[in-house]
């Protein structure tokens, strides 16, 4: 479906207690007056020592204080471990050179994570972004990544006709970010793309 500007859109967003590490944000945005649902997201957020930049506990008090503001929610699913060696048919795509700009760190020195979304991007095949619109993302991001960093992006696309992808009725793909020099990764992510509403899809290059 199509909104235009003087169109309403209502966004509910509520958060949960994470373990004792962290905590869950959820977001609804949906049709104003319809109450159709037109997007949910879910979002962990960690503690993190600032020293020692390791996962951390969040102190008595303040769990205490957010403890009154939490609701009962469903967790997002994490994402499991995986390794382009485990599939049986997928076609690699890299995109080399990537490097954070002073714009893109946040207070911590770092970049926002954020900025990943993009970096993602910058590695899907032509031939998909142009024919395929992006319909789910799951994000799980590993360490941080500093302003002297410099990054590959690796989409993963997974095919099952001798690579290439045909009048396919949606796309799905794995994604990682991989700092070059050590190969540490950053973030590995899963797309899922369905077809665009117009114009002819496309094999993939």
């Amino acid at each position: 479906m199509i909104y235009y500007r003087d169109d309403v859109i209502q966004i509910d967003t509520w958060k949960g207690a994470y373990r004792k590490i962290g905590m869950c944000s959820n977001w609804t945005i949906c049709d104003a007056k319809t109450g159709e649902i037109l997007l949910t997201a879910s979002c962990i957020w960690l503690m993190m020592n600032e020293e020692t930049r390791r996962l951390s506990k969040f102190p008595d008090e303040v769990r205490s204080e957010l403890d009154k503001h939490f609701t009962n929610t469903t967790l997002p699913v994490v994402a499991k471990k995986w390794s382009p060696r485990d599939e049986m048919s997928i076609v690699d795509h890299v995109r080399n050179g990537i490097m954070p700009r002073w714009s893109d760190l946040d207070m911590n020195q770092h970049v926002n994570n954020v900025k990943y979304i993009g970096w993602i991007l910058e590695s899907v095949p032509h031939s998909i972004v142009e024919n395929y619109e992006l319909a789910s993302l799951t994000l799980e991001y590993r360490q941080e990544c500093k302003m002297e960093s410099v990054v590959q992006s690796h989409t993963y696309v997974m095919v099952s006709n001798n690579g290439k992808i045909g009048d396919y009725d949606h796309v799905d793909c794995k994604h990682a970010l991989q700092l070059e020099t050590g190969g540490g990764e950053i973030m590995r992510g899963w797309s899922i793309w369905r077809p665009k509403q117009y114009g002819n899809r496309l094999g993939l290059e």
